[in-house]
């Protein structure tokens, strides 16, 4: 049996196999990578005519119900269980040569806004936990953050709290 490359679980056969193609990624850790490109570059990554049954999967990202609110009008079919994640924000300096050539071009420097992009790095995280264990919504969703020190050196930490169900 084959592990996964990311999240080191267990695959069967066909998924090993399938694995191959992914460049050693179980299916929910390859779509996790996908949906990780199109928020980083605000667009659909490239798929190659191989890889068409991992929509279901991306699918599955795009339209998870992920909801604050403890009472929902939904009808639950089943609690999968509480689902946790945490996601390490860390800036990425450029080196100091870089930056000096930045600042002699009157090159302005990008402005990220860094605790969105790590509220959605950690919720694609959470998403893939709940995908594993065959939840298909989210509710009674926690975001906390925590600064570690001074926040340009050591970043941010966002940590999420939800308990994943089937509806």
């Amino acid at each position: 049996m084959g592990k996964c490359r990311d999240c080191s679980i267990s695959m069967g056969y066909a998924e090993s196999q399938a694995a191959l193609n992914y460049n050693g990624l179980c299916i929910t850790c390859h779509v996790k990578e996908r949906v990780h490109t199109k928020i980083v570059t605000s667009k659909d990554p490239a798929l190659s005519s191989t890889q068409k049954s991992t929509e279901t999967v991306f699918n599955k990202f795009q339209d998870m119900l992920v909801t604050t609110e403890n009472t929902v009008n939904l009808r639950i079919k089943g609690r999968c269980g509480v689902i946790t994640t945490d996601f390490h924000y860390k800036f990425k300096t450029p080196p100091i040569t870089r930056r000096i050539w930045n600042i002699l071009r009157a090159k302005p420097e990008k402005k990220v806004d860094f605790l969105q992009e790590s509220i959605e790095f950690a919720m694609l995280e959470l998403k893939a936990k709940a995908i594993r264990l065959e939840a298909n919504a989210i509710v009674g969703l926690s975001v906390d953050y925590l600064v570690l020190g001074d926040i340009k050196k050591n970043g941010v930490i966002v940590s999420l709290i939800g308990t994943g169900i089937k509806i």
